[in-house]
């Protein structure tokens, strides 16, 4: 299991990846950042993934339990479980941003008082 001091090297490495171009007026999104360190944010998320209250994630196979559930309902039920599906992936993309800008938040303060 990583340790947090690990885990920090990591994300400092993928930090250091990110594009500034002069003085940042907007702190690029999520999605932006992700694409841009994107082999350190793996690494990054591998480490985490190591420590076993992370288990890897395969969206392969939730997708085929999802699909395995659906089918096994009735017809007029199928969708329900495609949008549950959908809705947890939104509340998990809600919350990798959340924490992405509150890391932000923090890591600007700490270097104001430094």
């Amino acid at each position: 299991m990583p340790t947090s001091e690990e885990l920090l090297e990591l994300a400092t490495r993928c930090a250091e990846k990110l594009e500034e171009e002069g003085y940042l007026r907007h702190i690029p999104s999520f999605s932006d950042a992700e694409e841009q360190c994107e082999s350190g944010y793996e690494d990054l998320l591998q480490a985490i993934h190591e420590d076993e209250l992370f288990a890897p994630v395969d969206i392969q196979r939730q997708e085929q339990l999802v699909e395995q559930i659906a089918s096994a309902l009735p017809e007029d039920k199928r969708s329900l479980i495609v949008e549950l599906a959908d809705n947890h992936a939104r509340h998990v993309w809600l919350q990798q941003e959340g924490a992405y800008h509150l890391g932000v938040a923090v890591g600007r303060r700490l270097r104001k008082l430094t």
